[in-house]
């Protein structure tokens, strides 16, 4: 007799970025006809759920929608039910999103002190003036049904037109090959003039144990200061966010100026900007995250 003890598994998942070479001109227009075509698809099942009461049940909208998927916009099998399923997760977002924004309004009524009295509306979907649209082209890839990978760094992506191989590149994507990680879905955008393939790729860690910490730190994010670090001996460490405040307002007052231009150079320089912005942000992060660790060590518990 023996007893066997179960331990949790938690999962990790990540989204591994890879940059697409395409070989032809053939296979970018053939890629970029499938972005849009997918993108249509998105914003009819959108209008459709709009006009019919915001319906999410993935049975009903596949029976009222998926042929004319298939046949209207040339979607092929799996991915029309992809563009239901990226349909209905917005909607859910955003269903999320007015719940969590109630309406507030002054009733126009005083209490007996003499103050207004304000009340709250909870939002629904059916606040909603039009359907969500879907500007941006992009196609979600199923995997092993749209995407397979392939040797030496190629991908067997599926288009409206069949299926196309393309290679890409990816600094340490080998050691998402162990056999730990397991693929998932995969979405291909066209930024500027690049291509990417973002996947979805998931790993089974072992539950956290108490035992395993060494250090328990606590860690507070703001504006005036980054981050305040608080272990468990009682000393407290801050991160100075001046400068990074005053950058940030740099870049603010620098939209608000292109803003009120409204042409189309100042369109693209505000592009350019929020990018250039998004980079910078995250570089600061990386150094706030990898300082964090190199000060406290391996085996420390962030909370």
């Amino acid at each position: 007799m023996y007893e066997e003890s179960e331990v949790n598994l938690l999962q990790q998942t990540i989204t591994i970025k890879c940059k697409l070479k395409l070989q032809s001109s053939l296979d970018e227009s053939v890629l970029t006809k499938s972005l849009e075509q997918y993108r249509r698809a998105c914003n009819a099942v959108s209008q459709y759920m709009f006009d019919h009461s915001f319906e999410m049940a993935q049975a009903k909208l596949n029976k009222a929608l998926y042929h004319q998927l298939r046949n209207d916009y040339g979607l092929k099998a799996q991915m029309a039910q992809s563009a239901i399923r990226n349909v209905v997760a917005r909607y859910r977002t955003v269903k999320t999103q007015l719940a969590q924004k109630p309406y507030r309004y002054n009733t126009g009524k005083q209490d007996r002190y003499g103050n207004d009295i304000w009340k709250n509306e909870t939002r629904t979907l059916d606040w909603l003036w039009h359907p969500v649209n879907f500007k941006r082209p992009q196609l979600d890839l199923q995997r092993n049904r749209d995407w397979s990978l392939k040797d030496n760094h190629i991908m067997s992506v599926n288009t409206v037109n069949g299926r196309i191989k393309v290679p890409f590149t990816c600094q340490g994507f080998d050691q998402y090959l162990n056999g730990t990680w397991e693929f998932g879905m995969a979405k291909i955008l066209h930024v500027g003039n690049k291509w990417y393939m973002h996947i979805s790729a998931t790993k089974e860690l072992p539950d956290y144990l108490k035992e395993q910490s060494q250090h328990v730190v606590g860690i507070d994010r703001g504006l005036r200061f980054l981050a305040t670090a608080y272990d468990e001996h009682g000393k407290t460490l801050f991160f100075q966010g001046q400068e990074a405040l005053r950058k940030r307002r740099k870049f603010k007052r620098l939209r608000q100026q292109l803003q009120s231009r409204g042409t189309k150079s100042a369109k693209r320089r505000l592009k350019k900007i929020g990018q250039r912005e998004n980079r910078w942000m995250t570089d600061i992060n990386h150094q706030l995250s990898k300082t964090l660790v190199n000060r406290y060590g391996a085996d420390t518990l962030f909370v």
